[in-house]
């Protein structure tokens, strides 16, 4: 049997590929899909839960307040800390983010 050569994707290769913006554009998508599910529904699940603490202490609407702002905080936080991560992702070896020596 006569061996075969293997192609390896590369830089260039990756360059060449015509579906590759489409690809990345699909992928944006997909993220934002994805964080607009947690910016709806995490607080709303915390909402519930403070709604059946409500009805398990007896307690005004303090727990439903209170959890379903700690929800929206949290997940406006997290989102913070992943838009400052993508950014330094981003901008890592650029001409600007280089120090001085």
């Amino acid at each position: 049997m006569a061996a075969r050569a293997v192609a390896l994707p590369t830089a260039e290769a990756d360059a060449d590929d015509p579906h590759r913006e489409r690809r990345a554009l699909n992928n944006g998508f997909g993220d934002a899909l994805a964080q607009a599910f947690e910016f709806a529904v995490t607080p709303i699940l915390f909402a519930l839960f403070g709604l059946w603490l409500d009805s398990r202490l007896g307690t005004g609407p303090l727990w439903v307040v209170s959890l379903s702002a700690l929800g929206i905080t949290g997940v406006c936080i997290k989102s913070i800390y992943r838009y400052k991560a993508r950014v330094e992702k981003e901008e890592e070896g650029k001409p600007w983010t280089r120090r001085r020596q």
